[in-house]
């Protein structure tokens, strides 16, 4: 995947190779902001034909590239209203930090700032995209075709996009993710086990789900067992609407006559969902709207007291809800001919062009 320098997209700042190398070639340099103005912005071009929807990926590697062994906290804004207190203190060094939205610019132009909320404390930015979502995507939480009457005015903060049962997938080929979603790799319970699964055509399914994804997953040992998983929230985070969506594709050798799956999914307590799977169809379920309150969101897949044949989990991904209450202006104009491969507006923030594949 290209990655495009980021002198055409903001005129402050300056640019720092970190000191030790990364695997992510795009996290090995940084853009940081010294001259203490109100915002540090990039402007990032849209395809302003119509309202569309947007994936937009902050990512934030500190890497000491001060010296000073000092990572900072400080605020993230788009288009004039909050969207994340950025705090790169981590014990996983080394690790990037992503904030991620998905959003519906209302001019021909996305406006992401950095914002010094501490004194002495440097705002930065390692990497920043954007990915036009198409149909069949997000549907529940951004309709197709997007207008005025159904524009949700709403910012979709991912909370988490996990792969279970196997590695973390990206974008790399066919059967990674092309919109190049993150999915981390889950912990696979106590009670389970990690299975191969088989899929269909993963392009049809809702949300447009990697087959690498869905070809692998976690299954109960037992049929009898519920698959038992926590997420974290900000402790101040809330209450907002949650968007669950939960992705399944079953064992290759799950062939068993009048065997039944049937799972009752439960968060913080409170059957929300009954799905009763036909045997090799994967499913895309998503919950909404479930109001959540941080620090942690309690989810239970359980089978039906006539249930069979064990629980099975391929993928989740969590969203919070929140409104847009703030005026939204249009930045600078910025020509579409910027955008590259894919629909993305991809940068790294480096001192040249640089080309990841």
């Amino acid at each position: 995947m290209p990655w495009s320098a980021d002198v055409n997209f903001t005129k402050t700042g300056f640019n720092k190779q970190i000191p030790a190398r990364q695997a992510l070639e795009e996290m090995n340099t940084l853009r940081f902001f010294p001259n203490r103005t109100p915002e540090n912005c990039y402007i990032l071009p849209t395809t302003f034909s119509s309202l569309s929807a947007y994936i937009v990926r902050a990512g934030f590697l500190y890497g000491n590239y001060d010296g000073l062994s000092k990572p900072p906290t400080f605020d993230l804004r788009i288009d004039g209203r909050d969207w994340a207190t950025v705090n790169t203190s981590s014990p996983d060094d080394g690790v990037p930090l992503y904030h991620e939205i998905i959003y519906v610019p209302h001019g021909a132009t996305i406006k992401v700032c950095l914002v010094e909320t501490r004194e002495g404390e440097l705002p930065f930015i390692s990497s920043l995209e954007t990915m036009k979502i198409v149909d069949p995507m997000y549907t529940e939480m951004v309709p197709h075709d997007l207008s005025s009457d159904t524009d949700p005015h709403a910012a979709f903060h991912l909370v988490t996009r996990t792969n279970f049962g196997g590695p973390e997938v990206r974008f790399g080929g066919i059967f990674d993710d092309y919109y190049n979603r993150i999915w981390t790799s889950g912990v696979t319970p106590n009670n389970c086990e990690d299975v191969s699964t088989w899929s269909e055509d993963f392009l049809t399914y809702e949300n447009s789900p990697p087959i690498k994804v869905l070809d692998d997953s976690i299954s109960t040992v037992n049929a009898s067992d519920a698959i038992i998983l926590t997420v974290d929230l900000a402790t101040s985070d809330g209450p907002h609407p949650a968007y669950f969506i939960f992705y399944f594709s079953f064992p290759d050798d799950d062939n068993s006559v009048g065997d039944v799956r049937t799972t009752q999914i439960y968060i913080n307590g409170q059957m929300r969902s009954t799905i009763t799977f036909q045997q090799a169809t994967s499913y895309v379920v998503t919950i909404y709207p479930v109001d959540v309150v941080g620090p942690t969101v309690n989810i239970t897949l359980s089978p039906e007291p006539n249930s069979t044949l064990s629980t099975v989990l391929s993928g989740m991904e969590v969203f919070t809800r929140y409104n847009d209450s703030t005026s939204q202006q249009s930045a600078a104009s910025v020509t579409t001919s910027q955008l590259i491969t894919f629909m993305y507006v991809v940068l790294a923030l480096a001192l040249s062009f640089m080309a990841v594949f």
